[in-house]
């Protein structure tokens, strides 16, 4: 016997309607009477037909001003707590869908690889806050999170170690850590890393002017010994430590700053090829550099790269280091000791022949011990940086610079200068300083300096106030430093530097900085160039144009290939041109 339909518009009782569809998930229509249920009281909720089974009171969904979109800027703290909150219930399946436009599941119709492309590029912090969009974003950066090898951080000064404890453990294959606070730093952040990044291999910690770092010499050594994969540390604010002894097999480099009165400093590290060393700059240190030097060599037998900066070198710490057996060092920098002098240069020359790059800013070297590194390293030395060195002449610049076919970097910054050049800043604006007379009495401490070389990239001339004549005759030169050269006259200066792209001419007159204006775009052209350059309509220049001069046969392959316009940019903030 066919059993009897009921007429669709009739309503059923709740038990009935489960069993025959079960409830479904994510409907929009009303299960009583099919019509949407957005905004709408059903007629069949009060009354029903079926009178065994009362029917529930019906209750009107308030209706919201306007539908939710999860990325506007006014309702994401809204999708967030609803999302965080939302579980598999019907009840909460259904409030969600009161807001259709809320994307709970996907990424708006991003396609998987776009969203995770945008995502990555989102600092840590935007990191967290896209998180609490949707379920597909939170997926998504907790991949992310998860796939992280290489993390940096900015620690504001009102965050808790709770914060970078949170961070860094969504980060389980974190690699390389860069952290910059802004607070007082303690050995509670070092053992929040140790605990968090067990496979850490480069860490960097900087902080901020206004910081302590109160971090001890032993917190760090054990720091270090028990992390058996760091291979690289960087640490600022170094000024607590007191002493150390480090023990690694896997630390290659190492870099600390600010240092001050160290105790002891013992490297058990053997794999170690970087050292860099900043002391600080108070007459009260009392590190003895002598017996840090003598340790070096047997301790860390693999050095290439040294750089200490600190008032205390001395020229009994430089025998010390000459007679460590450092035969790979490649790169040797020893800032501010002005207790080097000529005979270091020496020792220096005789223990290690394969320098790349020699630094020694602030030293009392002079013109002799110039000659000796261009005697010994002609073949290797690529750079040399020899700042604040007042007893060093033009002569033994254009000697090096003559004599050294490889180097590439020069900085004789505050070498030549004119000791009795004293101006206030108002006397540094007036023109009438360019008016001197060749013949005036000052002009007799001033030097001249000439470079011819093929492969100088960067001269740094900075601060030379007793220079009053340039010229340079460098191809590949791309940088300039003139800033504060004071006295270098216009009329004496000459660049034949085809490449120049920047020249800092701060602290300059104006005059010599519209000069270098004029010769940096310049249409110099050399002897052989059979063609002259001409100035463009719209008063641009180029550089040896031939296309502008009457037609020259070429070949087909060569066919509307141009030069390109050089662009050299002159900064000099602060001075009208």
């Amino acid at each position: 016997m066919q059993e009897h339909q009921r007429h669709p518009a009739t309503p059923i009782s709740d038990a009935a309607f489960l069993i025959k569809r079960g409830k479904k998930r994510g409907s929009y229509n009303c299960g009583r009477c099919g019509l949407p249920k957005k905004g709408h009281n059903c007629p069949f909720g009060a009354e029903s037909d079926d009178a065994s089974t009362p029917a529930p009171a019906s209750v009107a969904p308030e209706t919201p001003p306007m539908r939710m979109r999860a990325l506007s800027s006014d309702d994401v703290k809204f999708a967030a707590e609803l999302v965080d909150d939302l579980e598999e219930d019907g009840e909460d399946r259904e409030e969600i869908d009161e807001y259709p436009d809320l994307d709970l599941d996907g990424s708006g119709g991003l396609p998987a690889s776009c969203l995770w492309e945008v995502l990555r590029r989102l600092p840590p912090v935007g990191m967290l806050s896209a998180a609490r969009v949707c379920r597909g974003w939170r997926e998504t950066t907790r991949r992310l999170w998860r796939a992280a090898e290489e993390l940096r951080i900015r620690v504001p000064a009102k965050a808790q170690i709770g914060f970078v404890g949170s961070v860094l453990q969504k980060c389980p294959g974190l690699l390389k850590l860069s952290i910059a606070i802004e607070s007082d730093v303690d050995a509670t952040m070092v053992a929040c890393i140790a605990f968090s990044c067990p496979n850490l291999q480069s860490l960097e910690i900087s902080t901020s002017d206004s910081c302590i770092n109160r971090i001890s010499g032993d917190d760090l050594a054990r720091f270090i010994s028990d992390k058996k994969c760091l291979t690289s540390l960087k640490m600022e604010g170094c000024s607590n430590l007191g002493g150390f002894v480090f023990s690694s097999t896997s630390l290659s480099s190492l870099c600390l700053s600010d240092l001050h009165s160290l105790s002891k400093m013992v490297f058990n590290c053997p794999s170690l090829k970087e050292l860099s060393l900043e002391f600080s700059h108070l007459e009260s240190d009392t590190t003895d550099l002598t017996s840090v030097m003598d340790g070096l060599g047997r301790s860390c037998p693999k050095l290439q790269n040294i750089h200490i900066a600190s008032a205390l070198l001395s020229h009994n710490a430089i025998l010390a280091l000459s007679s460590a057996n450092l035969r790979g060092l490649r790169m040797l920098s020893l800032v501010l000791g002005s207790g080097i002098t000529d005979a270091s240069v020496a020792a220096i020359a005789s223990s290690f022949t394969k320098l790349e790059l020699i630094d020694l800013s602030g030293s009392s070297i002079s013109d002799s011990g110039l000659g000796m590194i261009c005697n010994v390293f002609p073949e290797t030395l690529s750079k040399l940086l020899l700042a604040l060195c007042p007893n060093i002449t033009s002569s033994g610049i254009q000697f090096a610079a003559a004599q050294l076919p490889c180097l590439e970097l020069m900085d004789c910054g505050m070498t030549i200068c004119d000791p009795d050049c004293e101006k206030s800043t108002d006397e540094e604006d007036d023109d009438t300083e360019l008016q001197k007379t060749p013949n005036s009495k000052m002009h007799l401490t001033y030097q001249k300096l000439i470079i011819k070389h093929n492969r100088l990239k960067k001269l740094s001339l900075w601060g030379c106030s007793g220079l009053d004549a340039l010229y340079l005759n460098c191809p590949n030169l791309y940088e300039l430093n003139l800033n504060s050269c004071r006295n270098l006259h216009p009329e004496r200066l000459l660049l034949q530097c085809t490449n120049l792209n920047s020249v800092y001419a701060m602290d300059c007159e104006n005059m010599l900085i519209k000069t270098i204006e004029t010769q940096v775009d310049s249409d110099y052209s050399p002897v052989e160039n059979q063609y002259s350059s001409k100035r463009l309509p719209d008063g641009s220049k180029r550089v040896r144009l031939p296309y502008f001069c009457s037609p020259q046969p070429c070949d087909d392959g060569e066919k509307g290939k141009r030069p390109t316009k050089r662009h050299c940019a002159v900064i000099a903030y602060g001075e009208s041109v």
